[in-house]
């Protein structure tokens, strides 16, 4: 196994923990179900919580790419501080924090209203805004008012539904066989509180027959199924009834309305349906199941599962549950410890969380970030360029992006070879009195930077957010401007088949990037580290 595994044990460990906290039966006389029940009907709390997490390098690893050793330099100890958490109502919530990992410290806070984030980290310029008519701006665009009002009705039912949602799934889910309750006390923010304190420890060799215990359940619950279905139905039906009527038209109508349309005007006879469709498929899998888990473990990837379910994964926590059934403190930690050989990069991962939460359900104000200075809102997640240029480029932030994860790291390769149907003429770079000439969009946008194009000036301008240039070319000039300076270029900008082709080393060197010429391949390379 080498260290790209990593990913998938990390995944599979917080879905273990999950099978753990979900056990529902009384212990002691404490009923389970419903502290799990009351927790998600919290409406308001303040509270904290520590989430690390720890990960050792196998001295023994005799394979690990450059990569992946950096990134174990940098995030083998990481440690998110929640100091102070609020949460005023379902729709309204703030955080200040603490991100660590082995190169330093970076604070942030963030406040959320209505769907709404802003956030404010250290380095940042401005607080930065995420929202409904920015990040999601073409989406709330292209969507009827009618339907965004659907959408924020579900939103709704959501928290109201979480409750009974709890409840289904902590009705049906096993006690691990290792799990315990005694009376005590706790300090909880500055309050002790009295309540019961649980225990509970799983290992890897239980969970097969947690899991299939827990789908044994769901099997004989036929109420608590169909209830679920219902609920289920009430969110997401409102949805697609409303997508179903605007996609229609008198001269095209939409060719599933009548496929789908018992179902969606009858709530019966969609649970029904689904009930009937779950239950037969979960029943053929429960006969089948020791048999496909024996198959799975000797089939060819069938050594790492076999690994996942021994005592070499553990998990164990401790929760706090105060007289009023309201858990209040809750300390989890799961540890995986991989096999003692040179097949993979990792010895062990452990992740820990503690949290605790105080004035449950009673009036909190969320901490608002000051926005009076102004703002800058994101609207796109796919240019990570964009967000660098936001940062102070001393700050830990701007260093952890750029410097080590290197998210500004682009490589742009133009084939010159006519034959080659790797690009269009529109791209494609071209020798003009000895100089190389590429596109100046394609090139500037692949860079993530910003081309705007003056038809009566013929005037193009390429804003770049990592450097900080401001360029602007006339086509038949041999001079451009960098931020204000007046720059020569080695031959003049040209306009061909409608695309502005420049000079590359001049395009190359104002970006900050670099440039290189490959004769085999007849290949111009722009790079940015």
């Amino acid at each position: 196994m080498k260290i790209r595994k990593k990913q998938t044990w990390i995944a599979l460990l917080l879905a273990v923990a999950l099978v753990v906290l979900s056990g529902c039966e009384a212990v002691s006389g404490l009923d389970l179900n419903k502290a799990i029940q009351n927790s998600l009907s919290i409406k308001s709390s303040e509270g904290s919580q520590t989430i690390s997490l720890e990960i050792v390098p196998n001295p023994l690893a005799t394979f690990m790419v450059e990569n992946d050793k950096k990134l174990l330099e940098l995030f083998s100890n990481v440690k998110l501080t929640i100091t102070d958490a609020k949460q005023q109502d379902y729709t309204h919530a703030s955080l200040k924090g603490i991100f660590e990992y082995n190169k330093g410290k970076i604070p942030f806070q963030l406040t959320v209203a209505d769907q709404n984030y802003t956030i404010m980290v250290e380095g940042a310029k401005k607080p930065i805004v995420i929202s409904n008519n920015g990040s999601f701006q073409q989406g709330q665009q292209a969507m009827s008012a009618e339907m965004q009002d659907v959408i924020k009705q579900m939103q709704l039912k959501v928290y109201e539904w979480y409750p009974a949602l709890g409840a289904y799934i902590t009705g049906i889910s096993p006690n691990p066989n290792n799990i315990s309750a005694s009376k005590g006390t706790e300090i909880i923010g500055t309050e002790t509180v009295s309540g019961t304190k649980v225990h509970a420890e799983i290992k890897g060799t239980e969970l097969v027959g947690l899991v299939k215990k827990f789908l044994t359940n769901m099997l004989a619950d036929e109420k608590g199924l169909k209830d679920a279905l219902g609920q289920i139905y009430d969110l997401f039906v409102p949805i697609i009834k409303q997508s179903l009527k605007e996609s229609e038209s008198a001269d095209a109508p939409n060719p599933y309305g009548n496929v789908i349309a018992p179902y969606l005007n009858n709530k019966t006879l969609a649970v029904e349906f689904a009930f009937t469709f779950i239950t037969s498929n979960l029943k053929s899998a429960l006969e089948s199941f020791d048999g496909t888990v024996q198959s799975m473990k000797e089939s060819y990837q069938g050594e790492s599962l076999n690994v996942l379910l021994s005592d070499q994964l553990k998990l164990k926590t401790d929760m706090f549950i105060d007289n009023d059934l309201m858990p209040r403190k809750a300390t989890t930690e799961v540890m995986f410890t991989l096999p003692a050989d040179n097949t993979t990069a990792l010895q062990s991962i452990k992740l820990t969380s503690t949290a605790q939460n105080w004035n449950i359900n009673k009036p909190v104000k969320v901490d608002v970030i000051d926005t009076s200075a102004g703002v800058t809102e994101i609207k796109e997640f796919n240019k990570p360029t964009q967000f660098l240029a936001l940062l102070d480029p001393k700050s830990k932030l701007y260093e952890l992006l750029k410097n080590d994860l290197h998210i500004t790291k682009k490589e742009i390769n133009l084939l010159m070879d006519n034959s080659s149907s790797s690009y269009n003429d529109s791209t494609k770079p071209y020798i003009r009195n000895g100089i190389t000439m590429v596109p100046a969009r394609f090139v500037v946008e692949q860079l993530e930077s910003d081309v705007s194009w003056n038809q009566a000036t013929q005037q193009v301008t390429i804003t770049d957010p990592v450097s900080g240039a401001v360029i602007n070319l006339n086509i038949g000039s041999k001079q451009a401007t960098v931020n204000g300076m007046i720059k020569p270029l080695e031959v003049e900008a040209e306009l061909k088949d409608g695309t502005t082709f420049v000079p590359v080393r001049f395009i190359a060197e104002n970006l900050g990037t670099k440039v290189s010429w490959n004769p085999e391949l007849q290949m111009v390379t722009i790079s940015r580290d």
